[in-house]
């Protein structure tokens, strides 16, 4: 593996980590308010996501940090992923 290798794998991880701990927040809002079932035993997380971005605006009139902070992180780590797979397994066997 190569210094670059390892440069991807950092930020990935720090983008999946950052996208749980922002998720975790979500969560915790939605059940202390009643919003989620806690023992659900499959639960729709884009209903969850509707649920508190819904509920947020409608008591602050803006959609809660935490969602953003969620999608941004898990963005950057699907895009990342994307992107090093591209540059790195698949342009090679063209040039």
């Amino acid at each position: 593996m190569q210094s670059s290798d390892y440069t991807i794998l950092i930020v990935m991880g720090l983008a999946a980590a950052i996208a749980a701990g922002s998720f975790s927040a979500i969560a915790r809002y939605l059940f202390d308010h009643g919003l989620a079932d806690r023992n659900a035993k499959a639960p729709n997380m884009l209903v969850w996501y509707k649920t508190y971005m819904a509920q947020t605006r409608k008591q602050t009139g803006r959609i809660g940090t935490p969602f953003w902070i969620h999608s941004g992180s898990a963005g950057i780590f699907i895009l990342t992923g994307v992107m090093y797979t591209i540059v790195r397994f698949i342009l090679p066997r063209f040039f």
